[in-house]
């Protein structure tokens, strides 16, 4: 199990033993003197749980907004419980997408030069304490059997669930979404807030059509660093320079302690891309033998994203000879393409291409695709 995943799992634990200790020391006491006569205790709780979670899930996502907004960004992608909008080149659509965060994301672009990138982080921190200070006077001014005697456990309730939410997104460690608690961490560092707004100006520029000729690789690798490499990586396999983009490679799969788990598997299918392309096919089976175990071999098969389809094909027909399996991977390619970031996908088509010829090349028999249809 990675440390990311234990840290979770307490987390979660953490969470859980808190709720239930508040629940019954004070919201089952509130609710008894307070609570609703025309209503059910248990109707109640469940209906003011829901309210309490979607108003501080979507508060959460405003408050990033406004942190980004002050702190000279503009938002591209605003993304809550997986219905996001977002920003095309001229025009903003609606639509379903994935995110990484605990119930949303944003997404943000440069607006100036001097940006402070650590109010998105803070905004939230100031939200929680005004929701908190707010529910404490609500929930002391009430009076016992008044028509609004309901608020105080209602108030209560949203302690409860704005609490275990800011504690979550406060926590300073890498869990499986990146907390604001870790980015506060990470931005003490000036390396990280350069290259945060680095990668942020690439992105927006790739977002907008523009051409990205030159991309800085930094030698100190960090989370955000290593994101900036990443992209590099794929402006010299765009510009087929493949010995700067397996220096980069290399260089990130020392660091594995700062990369995503996916993130990591993904370089090693790159990695094992270029060497079988590159590389004596002896040589690139025995680095497949030493950096790719089982569970990593299994990743990628079952990936469904363009680093590891191409890789696969590559493996399946080089490595393993299996047509059909080079099949199999064919057939999520198309998926994996809508995955894949658009500034990418031309970049990814032919690095996809090259396999596909190297493997057809040394198989002449196989059927492609095309012809197979």
């Amino acid at each position: 199990m990675r440390k990311e995943e234990i840290r979770g799992l307490i987390i979660y634990s953490i969470l859980i033993v808190a709720a239930l200790v508040v629940g019954f020391a004070v919201i089952k006491p509130a609710m008894e003197d307070f609570g609703p006569n025309k209503m059910s205790s248990f109707g109640f709780i469940i209906v003011v749980l829901i309210i309490a979670y979607l108003f501080n899930a979507i508060m959460l996502e405003v408050l990033h907004v406004l942190g980004a907004v002050f702190g000279g960004y503009k938002v591209t992608s605003f993304n809550v419980f997986g219905l996001c909008i977002h920003k095309t080149i001229d025009k903003w659509k609606l639509g379903l997408a994935d995110f990484n965060g605990i119930s949303g994301e944003t997404k943000v672009a440069p607006n100036k030069e001097k940006l402070n990138a650590n109010l998105q982080t803070w905004f939230p921190i100031f939200g929680y304490a005004i929701e908190l200070a707010g529910c404490i006077v609500l929930a002391s001014s009430v009076t016992k059997g008044g028509d609004t005697a309901w608020l105080r456990p209602a108030a209560l309730l949203f302690i409860l669930i704005s609490s275990m939410i800011a504690f979550y997104n406060l926590v300073p460690f890498k869990l499986d979404s990146m907390t604001d608690g870790y980015k506060i961490r990470l931005f003490t560092k000036p390396v990280n807030i350069e290259a945060y707004n680095k990668m942020l100006m690439i992105q927006e520029d790739q977002r907008l059509g523009k051409t990205v000729e030159n991309i800085p690789v930094f030698e100190v690798i960090t989370e955000y660093t290593a994101e900036i490499n990443t992209l590099a990586m794929y402006l010299y396999l765009e510009q087929e320079k493949y010995d700067e983009a397996t220096k980069i490679v290399d260089q990130l799969l020392e660091h594995k302690n700062v990369l995503n788990i996916n993130d990591y598997n993904r370089l090693i299918a790159q990695r094992i891309y270029l060497a079988i392309l590159l590389s004596p096919i002896e040589e690139a089976k025995k680095l497949y033998d030493e950096i790719c175990p089982i569970e990593i071999r299994r990743f990628i098969a079952n990936d469904v994203s363009m680093p590891s389809m191409r890789a696969y094909i590559l493996i399946a027909g080089m490595v393993e000879g299996s047509e059909s399996e080079v099949q199999f991977a064919l057939s999520k390619v198309e998926k994996a393409k809508k995955r894949a970031l658009a500034s990418q996908i031309k970049a990814e088509e032919k690095l996809l291409e090259k396999a596909l010829n190297y493997v057809y090349e040394n198989h002449p028999n196989w059927v492609k695709e095309k012809d197979a249809e």
